[in-house]
């Protein structure tokens, strides 16, 4: 992925995770593009900014992205 790709949020299936549903998974209306890459000191894994369909803009982790399909 790529600034400026069009992504969709997936949320973990994991069990672990059902506090998911507390954070506005909602609000992520499909497609979101990619707006910047995160680059934080210590952290490996890849964040994006994301501005969704709706407007909102979020921090998202790379492995809760997938690119959107038409």
């Amino acid at each position: 992925m790529k600034v400026g790709d069009l992504v969709k949020y997936i949320p973990s299936p994991s069990a672990l995770f059902k506090w998911e549903k507390y954070k506005g998974v909602a609000m992520r209306k499909q497609p979101g593009i990619l707006v910047r890459e995160i680059d934080e000191p210590g952290t490996t894994t890849r964040r994006f900014e994301v501005c969704w369909h709706g407007g909102h803009v979020t921090c998202e982790w790379a492995s809760h992205l997938e690119k959107y399909e038409v």
